[in-house]
């Protein structure tokens, strides 16, 4: 699944909730992203930014859609999954027996995650996390190898909690 499709997969809660994250805990990645993502329109940043929040977002939500913005959706994600939800990256990490530096940052992953670890790390993060963030999560991790890993695939299958 691509980032602007997982972006209409996880509905408008947890849209809102990652927009509003940028907005106040982020906020110059925020303004980054305004100002790269402006020009394309040939809009001023500014002209974005002097609109009230929910505006600014319901703009910013619109160009992410769009197939031509894909990595600075995946971007946007990445951001919220490491910096605002380092407790969920740590309890999957743990869980899968991924080393990592306490924070969430693995130097090398693994070539393989095994069943039982994978579904212990899957079921970690479901008892502590809601569906459709942990959903967000395992496709993002996904994408940090070309074929993803077998084990996580299966279970994202499974367990798709994003449709």
């Amino acid at each position: 699944m691509r980032a602007n499709q997982l972006l209409q997969a996880i509905g408008p809660e947890l849209r809102a909730q990652i927009m509003a994250y940028l907005q106040t805990e982020q906020r110059p990645a925020y303004k980054a992203v305004i100002e790269s993502l402006a020009p394309q329109r040939r809009l001023r940043p500014a002209f974005i930014l002097e609109k009230s929040r929910p505006k600014q977002a319901e703009w910013l939500l619109e160009q992410l859609n769009t197939k031509a913005n894909e990595e600075v959706t995946a971007q946007i994600f990445q951001i919220w999954l490491l910096k605002g939800n380092e407790k969920m990256l740590i309890t999957f990490l743990d869980a899968a027996e991924i080393k990592h530096n306490g924070k969430g940052e693995v130097e090398d992953l693994p070539e393989e995650i095994a069943d039982d670890k994978a579904e212990a790390a899957v079921t970690a993060l479901l008892a502590a996390y809601p569906a459709k963030e942990v959903a967000l999560y395992l496709h993002m991790f996904q994408e940090q190898r070309p074929e993803g890993w077998p084990s996580i695939i299966f279970r994202l299958k499974l367990r798709n909690n994003l449709n």
